[in-house]
């Protein structure tokens, strides 16, 4: 370097030193967060929107904090084009250069550098709706009418704004959109202002409190409106939102919302947080069924609206818990937001908890406690894989958000904040959550906040005990074993993690858990819980006296996440004669579950999983029976021997035909609810899969009747016989579903008729549902799921496989996302029910490069080959138990 330059160089860092500036070097690209240099304060955006319009445009200012000295600054946008980038800092008007940086980021570069403080930024722009998904701004038609949505979670907002697109970065929005006149916008608060501007009207909206950016809001088209009460203790307005001509389908929304925001104001102890509490309806949707936005909260319109004279028990009912979800999030969630996405679980699992909490003590005739224990044992196929995700995973690429949002986040999270609650105790664990939510109000927290206000707020200490979960995958395996001689009854115990046959896992892991042991006394039972923090120990019996107990029931409740092998005569002990004087509809339900867990582990032979189908198919309760039916099911794919198939259905007929023949496809008027989703839980199978002659035979006319207008079904059945009409069905069959489906644009039965369409087993049909989602016949972000169909049979197992080998151009370029989720992540799901090597190597092979393209999408591959290789093992290790039992049928 010449001399006089490098003298010039040491007087400029000199110079910097002195006037307390760093000297100043080109930042690298960001690769997963912006730099902290730079933080805003506020927002106010307008766009320039219309549902006929490809594109919009938008004007934003962002209120800076500048943490130091910059000479570039960073912010997330996603295809948008700027047109002027200019920054007031210091009394100084600087213009950016703007430059995007790979798919999220763009660089904002000053000539000067930016001094340290307040300075505002302002950006006018453009930018693309989205079409065939829904992502960012999307368009939506409905019955012909054109509309505009956004759905921001997890990294879209930046689609539609230039931004700071973390959950840490929490501020207040206002936002104004310019639209067509003949048109009504929405958004997280409500309007101030509104004015003409030609063909345009110009909609101001108040200033929201603080949210970041993925819960930024609005919808604008010909909305109707549908007055819905208030909240109790703030008196917020509650209204459902929905698209032209369907108000009349939003009365049950209308009757229960505000009755579930008054629920949750009792529970947090805090007055609903947000001056309104909107419902918004969309058309369709991918990737998400409903997202919390404050204010403006958005469904699916199959979960939010339905005609009065076709509603169904299920669609109510998905309604309300979805809707206490999503609400609750308005506290837990929007008032207290996660800092970063590794805690998206800590929203997740406690609104998931806190929905089935509320709604268990709202609607104790739904005996939603029983669906609990079905949600948690479904999360634990799962956390079985070595391929599981922690709960509260690290975060260190996009795939990881995308995997974020799984079941592990949802369910695992939810149960095992229900096993803590029930430890702890109702009231304290609930003083923990206010006192969290009152020290966090409008901010942002952490796992380690929530932990430490339980801990702080008195009581059983969980804090230690709750990390176990959070920081490792996995379901812990306890096993038992009664002892009695001289003294006290105990149980011997022991844990390790639960893991497959043919798992290349370690079991060898511990957690630290309640462990809640009921047991007969005189006069009654008796339960004791205790804290265990050892892989091995020795648990008295504590009120047994020197009697040896009949029966132990080691999972009280069935709070407990965990599965219990219960040693020597015990689980027969438990689940022989009057079981139903024993334990709960619950506890049932949980023993069979845990049983197909212990058989896939080869802890119990498949024959005694297979017994206790017998044993519990006649349940008082229906959430039992159908335990009873999915375990039975479990067996179906790929473990029956053809031979055997004739007894396996003599199987299913003999434990389940007299149930579903009595039931039949419909029922008298003023049935039961339970009869009625009995129903529909079990009779397609027994047509389908049990062959039952009579009841397929039914299906078919009833098929046929309705096709041709001459046979109304009911809501609660209409998809289960079109479902078994598909798998005694045809191409013609699949044509004339396809006709129906294009003659309707009433959701709800759209929806039903696609369902039914996935149950086709004729390689014919499948093909041809195939060709319709491709050429757009059905829509793809509503038959997506049809492309993944015919894989529960040996003869098409591998015809979707095929299908995306020979079409997968096509089918990447038309592939819908949203919610962040993408739909090409999805696809090694076509090889999902694969039990061979060779579809394995196949698969593998062709998702090997393809996956790691896509969030999301190296997780899901890794999960559904370790699923095959499962399968394999499973197939080897219990084929003979399940061969010999099926003999005797």
């Amino acid at each position: 370097m010449p001399y006089n330059l490098l003298l010039l160089m040491r007087s400029m860092i000199l110079i910097a030193v002195l006037t307390g500036l760093a000297p100043l070097t080109e930042a690298a690209p960001p690769t997963l967060q912006l730099p902290t240099t730079v933080a805003p304060r506020n927002y106010h955006a307008e766009l320039t929107v219309d549902p006929v319009k490809p594109g919009f445009s938008g004007d934003i200012t962002i209120a800076l904090d500048v943490r130091e000295p910059v000479q570039e600054i960073w912010l997330n946008a996603h295809k948008i084009k700027v047109a002027s980038a200019v920054l007031v800092a210091g009394g100084k008007s600087r213009r950016a250069t703007a430059t995007t940086s790979g798919d999220d980021y763009l660089s904002l570069a000053f000539t000067s550098p930016v001094p340290k403080g307040r300075a505002t930024l302002r950006i006018r722009y453009t930018g693309s709706v989205v079409e065939g998904a829904s992502a960012g701004i999307f368009h939506s038609r409905d019955e012909g009418t054109d509309y505009l949505f956004t759905q921001f979670e997890s990294t879209d907002a930046r689609d539609a704004f230039p931004c700071f697109d973390e959950p840490g970065y929490k501020t207040p929005w206002q936002l104004t959109l310019r639209i067509p006149a003949s048109d009504t916008a929405v958004s997280n608060t409500a309007v101030l202002k509104e004015s003409s501007a030609g063909k345009q009207k110009v909609v101001v909206f108040g200033e929201t409190k603080p949210i970041p950016s993925y819960l930024v809001a609005f919808g604008v088209g010909p909305f109707e409106f549908v007055e819905a009460g208030k909240v109790g203790r703030s008196g917020a307005p509650v209204r459902i939102i929905t698209p032209h001509g369907k108000a009349a389908e939003a009365r049950y929304a209308a009757d229960v919302s505000a009755t579930i925001l008054t629920q949750l104001e009792d529970y947090f102890g805090i007055p609903y947080p947000y001056p309104k509490a909107d419902q918004l309806a969309i058309p369709a949707t991918f990737g998400f069924g409903a997202m919390e936005n404050p204010g403006l909260v958005t469904y699916a319109q199959t979960l939010i609206l339905a005609k009065p004279t076709t509603d169904s028990i299920s669609r109510q009912r998905a309604y309300a818990q979805v809707a206490a979800h999503e609400l609750s999030h308005q506290w837990f969630g929007d008032y207290v937001t996660t800092a970063w996405w590794n805690d998206i679980w800590l929203n997740e699992a406690f609104a998931t908890w806190l929905q089935k909490t509320m709604t268990a003590a709202w609607k104790p005739e739904w005996n939603t406690r029983v669906e609990d224990v079905r949600g948690k044992l479904n999360v634990m196929d799962e956390d079985s894989l070595v391929s599981a995700r922690k709960i509260r995973q690290e975060i260190v690429s996009r795939d990881d958000i995308a995997n974020a949002f799984d079941g592990i986040t949802y369910n695992k999270g939810a149960a095992v904040i229900g096993m803590f609650e029930h430890y702890r105790g109702a009231a304290d664990f609930r003083s923990g959550v206010q006192s969290y939510m009152k020290a966090h109000a409008y901010g942002n927290a952490t796992s380690g906040d929530f932990l430490a206000a339980q801990d702080s707020a008195g009581g059983k200490p969980i804090a230690e005990p709750f990390a176990t979960f959070l920081n490792q995958p996995g379901v812990p395996l306890l096993s038992v074993e009664l002892q009695c001689g001289a003294g006290t009854p105990a149980l011997q115990v022991s844990q390790q993690r639960l893991l497959p046959i043919g798992s290349s896992g370690s079991t060898a892991q511990t957690w630290h858990f309640p462990v809640c042991m009921r047991y007969p006394v005189a006069g009654g039972t008796h339960t004791d819980c205790s804290l265990l923090t050892e892989a091995t120990t020795t648990l008295p019996l504590s009120a047994a006296g020197s009697s040896c107990p009949a029966w132990v029931e080691a999972n009280d409740q069935a709070l407990g996440y965990y599965v219990v092998d219960y040693h020597g005569p015990l689980l027969t002990a438990l689940t022989g004669g009057a079981v139903a004087q024993r334990l709960s509809a619950g506890e049932r339900l949980d023993v069979l579950g845990g049983a197909k867990l212990l058989s896939d582990a080869g802890k119990l032979p498949a024959d005694g999983a297979l017994h206790l189908v017998e044993a519990l198919h006649g349940d008082a309760d229906r959430h039992v029976v159908e335990g009873a039916l999915d375990l039975a099911l479990e067996y179906r794919e790929n473990l029956v021997p053809p031979a055997l198939a004739p007894n396996y259905q003599r199987f299913l007929q003999q434990n389940f035909k007299a149930s579903a023949e009595s039931l039949g496809w419909s029922g008298p008027a003023g049935e039961a609810d339970d009869a009625k989703l009995l129903r529909r839980a079990i009779v397609g199978p027994i047509a389908t899969y049990g062959s039952d002659e009579t009841l397929g035979r039914r299906a078919r006319e009833l098929t046929e009747q309705w096709l041709a207008g001459s046979a109304e079904l009911a809501p609660e059945m209409l998809d289960a016989v079109l479902g078994a009409g598909a798998f005694y069905g045809d191409k013609a069959l699949a044509q004339s579903y396809a006709a129906k489906l294009k003659a309707t644009q009433d959701r709800q039965l759209r929806a039903k008729i696609i369902r039914a369409m996935g149950s086709f087993r004729d390689a014919a049909a499948i093909q041809e549902n195939f060709r319709a989602v491709l050429s757009g016949e059905i829509p793809f972000i509503e038959g997506a799921r049809l492309l993944f169909a015919g894989q529960q049979f040996d003869d098409t197992r591998t015809l979707a496989f095929q299908h995306l080998q020979a079409h997968y151009d096509e089918i990447i370029a038309k592939r819908p996302h949203g919610g962040g989720a993408d739909f090409a992540a999805r696809l090694p799901y076509v090889g999902a029910s694969f039990c061979d090597s060779a579809s394995r190597t196949s698969l593998h092979d062709y998702f090997a490069t393809r996956a790691p393209q896509f969030s999301g999408g190296p997780r899901i591959l890794a999960q559904v080959l370790e699923g095959i290789d499962l399968c394999i093992a499973k197939k080897e290790a219990q084929g003979a138990a399940i061969a010999a039992f099926l003999q005797s049928y």
